[in-house]
């Protein structure tokens, strides 16, 4: 069941952009993947999600290719818990 939802949101996310060539700021990011924006900063502290890269002034840029990893990710590890 668990596996059926994850499968949905990552198809959803990818019908609903155009490419994934497009960079998202912190907050694009968080709404893509349904989470707070503080959960997006404590997953990139922590390292497990990674950033494209680290802008000026703190801003934060990440590929839809990196979120979808980790949706892939974390789809794997809700399935052995």
């Amino acid at each position: 069941m668990i596996n059926d939802k994850m499968d949905l949101l990552i198809q959803a996310n990818e019908n609903r952009t155009e490419g994934n060539n497009k960079t998202l700021n912190a907050e694009q990011a968080a709404e893509y993947l349904h989470l707070s924006l503080s959960r997006i900063y404590c997953l990139v502290c922590d390292g497990k999600l990674k950033p494209l890269q680290r802008k000026k002034y703190g801003r934060i840029l990440f590929t839809k290719e990196g979120l979808n990893e980790y949706l892939q990710e974390n789809k794997q590890v809700s399935l052995t818990i």
